[in-house]
């Protein structure tokens, strides 16, 4: 009869996404994942298979937890600028008022572009992912504004790669300094609310 687990699988992965946002895949060990979620390393592997693999599981929570959370601003009506605003305004606030201690994290997937989507096809998969997400969103949204005639439909495709380069950079600049990223992310709202007066 198979045994059963004494711990919550979803949870132990939450508190080794906090290891990797902090640490790095590379930096964080076997050691620092038994000590964050008070498994042995038999329980990890057994679990998880691997680290790479426990990883994985971060990243897809990351997504579900962090990510898509931010994005919901999309998914209001109608669409247009106003929701680019608002997003880049949410970015804004949380630069300027979360903990420097979790700010500095930056992001996990953009950390991850860096540190591992060079030489590993998983991790350039899951990067390319999110910034797909982002794209498609930001897309969805200006496409709607030259609708609605505030922007001109020919200026969408670069529009939207400045906004996408814009959120790298806010999310970036965030690691080295959180209150210089609120102001790049107010100033990308600032500009954008101008859009529809040019």
């Amino acid at each position: 009869m198979a045994r059963t687990r004494a711990f919550d699988e979803t949870e132990a992965v939450r508190k080794a996404l906090g290891v990797f946002w902090s640490r790095g895949y590379e930096a964080t060990s076997l050691s620092d994942l038994e000590t964050a979620t008070g498994l042995n390393r038999s329980s990890l592997y057994q679990a998880f298979e691997s680290k790479r693999a426990l990883f994985s599981r971060a990243v897809t929570l990351y997504l579900q937890e962090v990510i898509t959370p931010r994005l919901v601003v999309f998914a209001a009506s109608p669409l247009g600028l106003a929701q680019v605003v608002t997003y880049f305004e949410s970015l804004a606030t949380t630069m300027g008022t979360a903990p420097q201690a979790l700010t500095r994290r930056g992001c996990l997937l953009v950390n991850t572009a860096t540190e591992l989507a060079p030489h590993d096809a998983e991790a350039h998969r899951a990067v390319e992912d999110y910034r797909a997400l982002l794209h498609g969103h930001l897309t969805r949204a200006l496409e709607a504004a030259a609708r609605a005639g505030a922007i001109p439909r020919k200026t969408v495709a670069r529009r939207v790669e400045l906004l996408v380069g814009s959120v790298i950079g806010v999310l970036v600049t965030a690691r080295l300094d959180p209150v210089a990223a609120a102001k790049l992310a107010r100033a990308t709202a600032s500009e954008v609310e101008g859009w529809s007066e040019g």
